[in-house]
């Protein structure tokens, strides 16, 4: 007699796989109540997104987006030209020191950045090491405070400069 092998998928086989799984979902499944393995992910990242979409469609204008996700690197350029007499030229901090005191980097430090943001300025880039001496207005932060300080003023300017030399290097 030789024995035949039996197939892999018999009628009894699936029968049988068919009865165990109903078993195991009858007697398992109450105890798994709507258990998502994905639920938290979905509600820490898919629907945090769904729930603003309505608010963020609503900012179409790419200053107001700017504005949103850069308010400080697009306020301070903005706020220093104010401040700005007419026979001022403006030393751009390094962005070291602005890194100091902001959440978020610095940009506006950067010359083209800064001239982007506002307009053609009378500036100077901390970098530019040939035409730093030409500057006569300086930017000081402190926590939550920014202003411009002048040679004569009540801030002493190589104080001030040597910060921004040991943050920025001095090339």
């Amino acid at each position: 007699m030789t024995a035949e092998p039996r197939p892999v998928f018999s009628v009894r086989g699936l029968i049988l796989t068919a009865a165990v799984i109903a078993v195991l979902t009858l007697l398992v499944g109450p105890y798994l109540g709507e258990a998502n393995p994905y639920a938290s992910s979905f509600h820490a990242r898919i629907e945090l997104y769904r729930e603003k979409l309505d608010s963020l469609n609503r900012i179409r204008g790419w200053r107001d987006r700017i504005y949103m996700r850069h308010m400080a690197n697009l306020e301070i350029p903005e706020y220093l030209v104010s401040k700005l007499r007419p026979t001022d030229t403006l030393l751009l901090p390094p962005i070291e020191y602005g890194n100091q005191f902001m959440a978020t980097k610095a940009f506006w430090t950067d010359p083209r950045i800064f001239t982007w943001m506002v307009g053609f300025q009378p500036i100077v880039a901390w970098r530019d090491t040939s035409r730093r001496n030409s500057a006569n207005a300086y930017v000081v932060l402190e926590a939550n405070t920014i202003w411009i300080t002048r040679p004569g003023g009540s801030t002493n300017i190589d104080s001030l400069l040597a910060v921004y030399e040991k943050l920025g290097g001095g090339k």
